[in-house]
């Protein structure tokens, strides 16, 4: 059974050097398996994505595991790390020198045309990526071994797959809690791949126009994936990409991003997927500009077919006002959308 692991963490203790100057950590975690090994010797699951000067993270990436039902435990060690390298980057240039959260880029090679599923013919797509589906992502050249730990505990998925909700909560000896969410990784029966995409936005409304009204937002957008819980009913949503910012403009161009599938909508190219635009700030909370549901199914079919200012094809990004209205905040134009199949 392959299941994947959702951290994110509460009120984490701030262990970074310089604190007292305002210096804050930056986790990211790190996952062990000890299951089949007698020797002690923990073996490297995977590791998500560094989270700059955050005390409380959600991270994006999800750890993929595959659990033994039949053994019915699977023992894991989560250790949070803080990576002091980030601490000495300032949050804004650390978006110049870095990409934010990528998953599984590869060179696109091997172009085929297929139709997948009624998504319709003329779908470009890559037959063959390989098998590598680590857990890994670009934030490996700024985590170290000697990075200080923030909290660490020992789980056991089995146990996990028995609470309520599939989620346990820890409390951490160091400081602050831990939520471990244990969900089915594949709930979909379309193929599985990787997902590549580039998306443009348009109009995006300017929260900081300043007292001239010469500044402008610094736009980003993140993408979270729907889960429901059959046992209580309840949904939440599991932030899985986050894109770049860029400074100072309301007709954006971010970077091109692949995602594997199973990661993205658990090969469901139906599973509801949420794409939310945000105003980057230097200091204090970034602010929402607004949002939009879709899918992947409906991104594929949505490319634009006019231009990459195609504003009939767009994604309507909203925000609903207090007396029900939609205010409408930006629109996303898919310049690219294709799917890279495995084997």
């Amino acid at each position: 059974m392959r299941v994947q692991i959702h951290l994110r963490a509460e009120k984490l203790k701030n262990i970074a050097r310089g604190k007292w100057r305002g210096k804050c950590s930056s986790p990211y975690v790190v996952v062990d398996d000890n299951t089949t090994n007698n020797a002690g010797a923990f073996l490297l699951v995977g590791t998500t994505e560094v989270q700059q000067n955050d005390l409380s993270p959600n991270f994006a990436t999800s750890i993929i595991v595959n659990h033994d039902e039949s053994v019915g435990w699977t023992h894991l060690r989560i250790t949070i790390r803080d990576c002091q390298k980030y601490n000495n980057i300032s949050k804004k240039k650390s978006q110049s020198q870095r990409i934010n959260v990528r998953h599984y880029h590869r060179p696109l090679h091997h172009l085929a045309t297929a139709a997948v599923d009624g998504v319709g013919a003329g779908l470009n797509t890559i037959l063959d990526y390989g098998n590598n589906k680590n857990n890994s992502n670009d934030d490996e050249d700024y985590r170290s071994d000697s990075d200080p730990i923030m909290g660490q505990v020992d789980i056991e998925l089995g146990n996990i797959l028995q609470c309520k909700g599939q989620e346990q909560e820890i409390q951490l000896s160091e400081g602050g809690k831990l939520f471990v969410h244990v969900t089915p990784s594949i709930q979909g029966t379309n193929p599985s791949g990787i997902f590549h995409c580039q998306i443009r936005g348009l109009d995006c409304k300017n929260i900081e126009s300043g007292l001239l009204g010469l500044g402008a937002v610094d736009p980003y957008y993140v993408i979270s994936k729907k889960y429901n819980d059959t046992q209580s009913g309840l949904s939440r949503w599991y932030v899985v990409y986050k894109s770049e910012y860029i400074h100072d403009i309301i007709n954006p161009y971010w970077s091109e991003f692949q995602m594997d599938l199973e990661r993205l909508c658990n090969n469901d190219w139906n599973k509801p997927l949420k794409i939310a635009i945000y105003d980057q700030e230097d200091y204090g909370a970034d602010r929402w500009l607004g949002e939009v549901e879709t899918s992947v199914a409906e991104m594929l079919r949505g490319v634009a077919k006019c231009g990459n200012a195609d504003r009939e094809s767009a994604l309507r990004v909203v925000a609903v006002e207090e007396d029900g209205k939609e205010d409408l905040r930006a629109l996303l134009v898919i310049l690219k959308a294709d799917v890279i199949l495995s084997k």
